[in-house]
């Protein structure tokens, strides 16, 4: 009952893509304190934006750092999508920063109630004793200074939801997700 976008290629020249526009621009600054992944969210809350690109951090510090590295699962290596939870407590500089805003589904929420998802993959490392290591950015890594990044409002399109997952027939919490265009 997947879905066509959630099958393996079917040749190495496969690909899905969805059009879509480029809406309001915003540089964020985040200062000692401030938790990356939760003021993302919250900024996302407060500008009533669903997707957006994040991209290019131009200066950080962190400190922790909290994310999840992929790993490999010595226990089933079936599970190509292992991740295990990192903190690095040494002052790191965050070296690069990408990622996308899109709804999931809210935690605790009502049946179909969304809320922003900062899905953010970064580097970080370039100091004493912390190693450069990278993974998807958790809440729970906190500003050191100053991190500053931009953010690019994503129109045209909406989220699309596995089949079986609407179904109830898939458990994921937050399920693998695509887009289609509205016009």
């Amino acid at each position: 009952m997947s879905a066509p976008w959630e099958m393996d290629a079917t040749s190495p020249e496969a690909y899905f893509d969805v059009e879509v526009q480029r809406g309001r621009e915003f540089i964020l600054r985040l200062t000692t304190g401030a938790d990356v992944w939760k003021a993302i969210q919250q900024f996302a809350i407060d500008k009533g934006i669903r997707f957006a690109k994040i991209h290019t951090a131009f200066m950080g510090g962190l400190q922790p750092a909290c994310f999840l590295v992929w790993a490999p699962d010595s226990q089933n290596p079936d599970n190509w999508h292992n991740e295990c939870e990192y903190r690095l407590d040494n002052l790191s500089m965050l070296l690069a920063l990408g990622g996308m805003i899109h709804p999931r589904p809210k935690i605790g929420g009502q049946p179909g109630e969304e809320e922003p998802f900062p899905a953010i993959h970064f580097v970080t490392g370039g100091s004493w004793n912390a190693p450069t290591v990278g993974g998807h950015l958790n809440p729970g890594t906190i500003v050191k200074g100053v991190v500053e990044l931009f953010i690019t409002e994503i129109k045209g399109i909406e989220v699309q939801y596995p089949p079986d997952w609407l179904a109830g027939i898939r458990p994921d919490l937050y399920p693998e997700n695509w887009y289609y265009e509205i016009k």
